[in-house]
Order: structure tokens, then C-alpha cells, then sequence
């Protein structure tokens, strides 16, 4: 696992068919609920669908940042990962990519985040 001063977070638009996996995140907030979910593609072809349940209480922002939280888990311990290989990432969430990016938020999922 890298440092985090040495962590590689490139914010970049568009889609990159050729990395060997291109993995999807969402979070949500309706009446019915608040959840995280995470699409694993390699191939074009869906490998993988993780989905997660949050207490009510919790925001979209913070569903959104489940997802990226929970996706770079999955990467570390699952075994058929190359780690040296490189993942495309997907959110949709404008307000999580720039809360990785600013080194003043310490909250304990963004400090999570950072650190994998």
C-alpha cells in the first residue's frame, strides 16, 4: 500500500475502455433509504455488483464516498487484482472528488480514503 503523500488520484473526465477493469460508483438518498453501490466491469462484461445499506441518517455525499471507500477495499484484498495495473474509478460525484482532492477535510472516511 502506497503512502498517502504517494497516492495517485488523477481527476479526469471520460470513459477508458482499455484498462482491465473499469469500476462504477453511486451513492443515494430517497425516501425508502440511503445506499452506496459499486459496478465492477472487465471486458466490457459486469463481473461484480457490491451494494450497501446506510442508516437514514446519512447523506448522499456520504453514500457517494461509501462507494469509493469500499471500492478501494475491494481492490486491496481481492487476490485477481494486478495492484501494479491501473483502474479506472467512476463517479458521478463532483463533491467527493474534490474533497479527496483538498488536504484541509479530515473527515474519517475522506482520511480512510486517502490512506489506501
Amino acid at each position: 500500500m502506497a503512502h498517502p503523500a504517494e497516492a495517485n488520484i488523477r481527476v479526469s473526465e471520460g470513459n477508458d475502455e482499455e484498462s482491465p477493469l473499469q469500476i462504477y460508483t453511486d451513492g443515494s438518498k430517497m425516501e425508502k433509504g440511503v445506499g452506496s453501490v459499486i459496478a465492477i466491469y472487465r471486458s466490457g462484461q459486469n463481473i461484480k455488483t457490491l451494494q450497501y445499506k446506510l442508516n437514514k441518517n446519512r447523506t448522499n455525499n456520504q453514500a457517494e464516498q461509501l462507494a469509493i471507500l469500499k471500492v478501494l477495499e475491494y481492490i486491496e484484498n481481492t487476490q485477481t487484482v494486478d495492484k501494479k495495473a491501473t483502474i479506472h474509478v467512476y463517479t458521478d460525484s463532483q463533491t467527493t472528488l474534490d474533497m479527496i482532492q483538498n488536504s484541509k477535510i479530515h473527515t474519517n472516511i475522506m482520511e480512510d480514503i486517502r490512506r489506501k
